[in-house]
């Protein structure tokens, strides 16, 4: 390191230490705290804009199904489930006695509602085509007029059966993103039942401070949780919107148990300064860019193969940065059950300099007689890291006559400008709260929420209705190959990484297991003297 760099890092650290606002003395025992980069923007579980909106509604909510501490599906409001032999039905046998937060009691009627309201289309729920195998689900969710009545029926207080279209063995993986919601308040309040004052929860906490746009949510255990007893931390506050020098300087102060690390300078000092207590994953997760295929001239299939060949992925991982994800030219990250070998494409292992100069050659055919280099745009939400990504990428694509243009943007304005499909290109990471192929393949599905690159093949909806009609993991490898070999021949976005998570924990915490998932509900940890 130059002394200049050292210096300029010293500086960064001093100054982010006078920076810090007091949060409060160091750590108690009993309380555990988290800080974030990101804030929360809504409490409404159903409808998450961000990561740390889904990290509260696993704090404060329960669905059906939810995950255990090593990210596998596990009983959450229903105790058992089954489904018919010819997967055409799933019942689900709801725990008895449980209750909400302010004390009314829970039933099957309260999940039932949940999923009516979850596919309803003035909910905006983002991921609600996950469930358009249940009967008369996908024209409801269009708000569609429909003689076929839903699909959702409830038995008893302690039953409920979901009838579906067709056998789809990921229904309980998507039920776990549906968060069950408490019909009695939302009929009091509308909208503004998930306001601090009048929020509800059926989760391991409930709401105990926060203000809109504060730093810090504060987090208490629910007594009436069905598993309040496994609680281990009867107190969580989330100090949350801090950059990573900020949350550096909160470790360092014991004012923070557990803190995020999303710069590759911060993760070497950590490292030095912490060792053993840096905690680094592996995620199922993917570093993306999605192309909007609906833009010209990226509906040329050759200037997307040139784009896609002259990332130099190894420098993007390594030099730009630095925070141990693994290059990849695939559209499926290992590990996925049922398909532990994902596809890659001929030119995985080509040097670079073949994959320049082929990328080069497509730009001129598909470009051929122009005199000015080809503009693109890319959009992304504003940060350090990212920004560093897009100009090595700049510079990559100069060399093949193509001139990047960055466009940040802060989270709802890049959310809203993402789904008005304002951009050429665009941020398009994907992960998986539990470890399946569904949630990167689902959004190049023609008709998909999430679809913001326009892809359109009939060919690929087929085969995805294919794999999710199997009725076991095992049987479901050939079709997740038609996929990708669908998703590697037409590029409908550019893949970069393979995902991975830092942390710094103290040694204090207990129950971290370092699972693929991304998500770590507070609910499994504890804390020690």
């Amino acid at each position: 390191m130059s002394i200049s760099n050292a210096r300029r890092e010293f500086l960064a650290i001093a100054l982010a230490s006078l920076a810090v606002p007091a949060i409060g003395q160091t750590a108690s025992v009993a309380i555990l705290r988290r800080t974030v980069a990101s804030e929360v923007t809504s409490l409404d579980p159903q409808r998450p804009t961000g990561t740390l909106t889904r990290e509260m509604a696993a704090e404060m909510f329960c669905g059906l199904i939810t995950v255990d501490a090593l990210s596998r599906l596990a009983p959450g409001g229903a105790q058992s489930w089954n489904t018919a032999k010819d997967g055409l039905s799933w019942t689900f046998t709801v725990r008895s006695g449980m209750r909400w937060s302010d004390g009314a009691p829970l039933t099957a009627q309260d999940y039932a509602y949940s999923l009516h309201r979850y596919l309803e289309p003035s909910t905006g729920a983002p991921e609600a085509d996950r469930l358009d195998a249940i009967i008369g689900a996908k024209d409801f969710r269009f708000g569609r007029t429909t003689d076929v009545p839903l699909g959702i029926e409830m038995n008893s207080p302690t039953q409920l059966t979901l009838r579906l279209t067709r056998p789809d063995i990921d229904l309980p993986l998507a039920l776990n993103s549906v968060s069950c919601v408490p019909r009695h308040v939302i009929e009091q309040h509308g909208r503004q039942w998930a306001k601090p004052e009048t929020l509800v929860t059926n989760g391991a906490y409930t709401l105990a401070d926060w203000k809109a746009g504060a730093r810090v949510i504060k987090l208490k255990s629910n007594p009436f949780f069905h598993a309040a007893r496994t609680v281990l931390a009867p107190e969580v506050h989330w100090l949350t919107g801090y950059d990573d020098a900020t949350r550096y300087r909160l470790y360092q102060r014991q004012e923070a148990d557990i803190a995020t690390i999303e710069d590759s300078g911060t993760l070497s000092r950590a490292r030095k300064e912490f060792g053993a207590q840096v905690s680094s994953e592996t995620k199922c997760a993917l570093g993306a860019i999605g192309i909007n295929l609906l833009r010209k001239p990226l509906d040329d299939p050759r200037i997307r193969r040139a784009l896609v060949l002259a990332a130099d992925r190894r420098i993007l991982a390594d030099k730009v940065r630095g925070l141990g994800e693994q290059p990849w030219d695939g559209f499926l990250p290992r590990g996925i059950p049922g398909y532990e070998q994902p596809l890659l494409p001929d030119y995985a292992d080509w040097p670079m300099a073949k994959r320049r100069a082929e990328a080069q050659a497509l730009v001129a055919q598909a470009r051929a007689g122009a005199a000015e280099p080809l503009s693109i745009g890319v959009g992304f939400p504003a940060s350090a890291t990212g920004e560093r990504v897009f100009l090595a990428l700049r510079q990559m694509w100069r060399a093949i006559g193509v001139r990047l243009e960055l466009q940040p943007l802060e989270g709802r304005a890049y959310l809203a400008a993402l789904t008005a499909r304002k951009f050429d290109l665009f941020s398009h990471n994907s992960f998986a709260t539990v470890p399946s192929a569904t949630p990167f393949l689902e959004r190049y599905v023609s008709d998909a929420s999430l679809n913001f690159t326009g892809y359109r093949n009939r060919n690929f909806d087929r085969n995805f209705l294919l794999a999710q009609s199997e009725l076991t993991l095992e049987a479901r490898a050939n079709d997740y190959a038609a996929l990708e070999r669908d998703l590697l021949r037409d590029l409908p976005m550019i893949p970069l990484f393979i995902g991975a998570t830092h942390r710094l924990l103290s040694p204090r915490v207990r129950g971290w297991t370092g699972h693929t998932g991304v998500l770590q509900p507070s609910q499994f940890l504890s804390l020690t003297t």
